[in-house]
């Protein structure tokens, strides 16, 4: 009977719902240093008055990238890991007229704005600063492309807001895309490959840089399908949230049935919690696509298919467990967007 492939550690994480393939045993990826380039910028936004404005959207655009952030309750904001460079720094709030200011940053360096003022528009006495729902979303997600586990293993996949805005098919696609092409997942793939031709799994793919090649493009594939359908396609077809919504408190029974019935209950874009046939649907579409580039001697029909897309449903309800309550504790910089009684 054929093996039974687990996704590589880096898609795993970024997908706890959406994992299938065929068996090989778990291999721990080298370390990567930690990007020691990055700088980071902070500052807080007022009004004229020296009022905060929490809620304005400031924009860091260089030649190279845009990051997006908000600020919070206190009115400050806080970016991190920017390359050097030039960044013109765009603050915009509702009432208020924009502000631009141009910034060079140095590697390493922790750029401190001074307060940034926005004055109001014409002769506004008040205003009441709030966000579009797609702009929301974006700012999140942005926050969740930061999520990394012991700083190195991409986890963009898990929200820890109470109240996450929804994300759009664009978004959803964004997502993908980052995780399926991230550095990590590249090496995951190619760990796993060479983990495999070392035991012949797969004889049909033979050995030397050919059956490595082949083993490795299988299992990009494994992980660029289950991404894209389970994270991507079928949450866009069918409205639903693909991340895991981190619980956090209550009781160990409850927070373990939370995450369990992630694979099967999900979030949908109106808020409502429903079935998951993104996931579902996903692992069984996964599961039979996987036959068309399986060597012919190691593919043995839909009762395989059968069997791999429940594995794989059995992989994600692991997954979704360590990330209730293993992952948090290995991310950096989590500690304060987590549940105050959080354990």
């Amino acid at each position: 009977m054929q093996a039974f492939r687990t996704l590589p550690l880096a898609m795993l994480l970024c997908l706890p719902a959406c994992v299938f393939a065929q068996e090989r045993p778990p291999a721990d990826l080298p370390e990567a240093p930690k990007n020691q380039n990055g700088a980071s910028v902070s500052g807080t936004i007022e009004d004229q008055n020296g009022s905060l404005l929490p809620g304005a959207h400031v924009e860091l655009q260089s030649d190279h990238d845009t990051v997006m952030e908000t600020a919070d309750d206190e009115g400050e904001f806080h970016a991190e890991g920017l390359p050097a460079g030039t960044y013109t720094v765009r603050v915009v709030a509702d009432g208020f007229d924009g502000e631009n200011e141009t910034i060079d940053l140095q590697e390493h360096e922790q750029r401190a704005l001074s307060p940034i003022e926005l004055k109001m528009t014409g002769n506004a006495a008040s205003v009441v600063v709030t966000a579009s729902v797609h702009d929301i979303a974006m700012a999140q997600v942005a926050e969740e492309e930061k999520q990394r586990v012991l700083g190195i293993i991409p986890n963009f996949y898990v929200v820890y807001h109470a109240n996450p805005a929804p994300l759009t098919a664009k978004q959803k696609f964004h997502l993908a895309w980052r995780s399926t092409l991230d550095p990590i997942s590249f090496l995951g793939v190619g760990v796993s490959a060479g983990l495999e031709q070392a035991e012949n799994e797969f004889p049909g793919y033979g050995q030397g840089a050919d059956g490595y090649a082949k083993r490795y493009g299988a299992g990009f594939a494994d992980s660029a399908i289950a991404g894209f359908l389970g994270g991507a396609i079928y949450p866009s077809i069918f409205h639903q949230d693909p991340r895991y919504y981190y619980q956090g408190t209550g009781t160990f029974a409850s927070r373990a049935r939370h995450a369990i019935q992630s694979v099967v209950i999900c979030r949908g874009d109106n808020g409502k919690m429903e079935f998951n046939v993104s996931n579902v649907l996903g692992n069984f579409s996964a599961a039979g696509l996987s036959n068309l580039y399986y060597p012919a001697s190691d593919r043995h029909g839909a009762g395989l298919t059968m069997q791999n897309a429940a594995i794989g449903t059995a992989f994600g309800a692991f997954a979704a467990l360590m990330q209730e309550f293993v992952v948090p504790k290995l991310t950096p910089h989590l500690k304060s967007r987590l549940p105050k009684d959080n354990d």
